[in-house]
């Protein structure tokens, strides 16, 4: 209940934003959104293995500018992934599910899956930060631009070994993988450098 609440509080503080999916009720037990006929990215690239580059592209991109966003606005999402953005009437991206988020000197809900998790101590002491948003960003540029999830059929407790050794999957074939890899090296302080790189990765 406590993170169906924290979700209804943090789309009332966000407002209405076009990278935001927007809330049209709320209450204790549920959040009602706009409908979003092509769901999540994650389940159409799933469906649409002949999605151009362009279209990737353009999905990232917009993916990355709702993190700006949030972040702008002092919320760390904490549990960022391509199955949190959503597809609008036309073709939009609206990040959505904030019921693991919190401010960003706010207390912990929950974290990401072990594919978009930044190595780390997951206890109550531990807050989700800038970089382990910026790490499960990362990941869901990946997902995005490859239409699967880093490590994808590894077992959870596996690719956490990995990633604590800094194995990351191989990107040089992927558009845009050195901002993949920056994201999960923690070469970005924050989501704007992230944004200002993948475009000039675009024209490199």
């Amino acid at each position: 209940i406590k993170s169906i609440r924290r979700e209804g509080e943090i789309y009332v503080y966000l407002g209405d934003h076009p990278r935001v999916a927007k809330c049209l009720a709320k209450g204790d037990l549920f959040v009602a959104l706009e409908y979003a006929p092509h769901g999540h990215i994650e389940s159409y690239l799933r469906s649409h293995h002949d999605t151009s580059d362009e279209c990737r592209i353009g999905l990232a991109q917009e993916a990355i500018e709702a993190v700006v966003f949030v972040h702008s606005k002092c919320i760390i999402h904490s549990d960022l992934a391509a199955r949190q953005l959503l597809l609008d009437s036309k073709f939009r991206v609206k990040i959505n599910d904030f019921g693991f988020s919190s401010f960003s000197d706010g207390d912990v809900l929950g974290f990401e899956n072990s594919s978009h998790q930044l190595p780390r101590y997951l206890d109550s002491d531990m807050l989700s930060t800038v970089q382990s948003d910026l790490f499960a960003l990362g990941s869901t540029l990946y997902e995005i631009m490859t239409g699967k999830r880093p490590h994808e059929g590894i077992p959870d407790d596996t690719i956490t070994k990995l990633y604590s050794k800094g194995t990351f999957p191989a990107v040089a074939s992927i558009l845009c993988g050195d901002v993949i890899t920056g994201c999960w090296k923690g070469c970005f302080r924050n989501t704007e450098e992230v944004l200002e790189h993948f475009i000039i990765a675009l024209y490199n």
